[in-house]
């Protein structure tokens, strides 16, 4: 077993780094697990699709959600995979392709 001496101060300075250092990284973790929520009129214009749509995605289970006093709420990173997974064509350019993006 190895045995570091050092002086008091120096110790003193590595363990405030180290406070620092951990302290940065729990409030980066507290930042990453705050969740923000959409109701559904949000959700709706920010994937442009109507309320209707809105309800098929939760039937299907293409998009997770809670209920809060009757109310749907949608975690805005749920959204942000449907847009970038292409559940959801934006701006559909004919109805055919509205269509097959519906029929997966």
């Amino acid at each position: 077993m190895d045995v570091i001496i050092m002086e008091s101060k120096a110790y003193q300075e590595l363990m405030l780094k180290l406070d620092r250092i951990y302290d940065f990284f729990r409030k980066k973790e507290e930042k990453e697990n705050e969740e923000v929520w959409l109701d559904s009129k949000a959700v709706c214009e920010k994937l442009n699709i109507s309320t209707r749509t809105l309800y098929r995605l939760r039937k299907e289970r293409l998009i997770g959600y809670s209920t809060v006093r009757g109310q749907y709420r949608f975690k805005e990173s749920d959204v942000e995979q449907i847009l970038h997974g292409r559940l959801v064509v934006s701006h559909p350019e004919n109805f055919e392709e509205l269509r097959h993006t519906y029929k997966r």
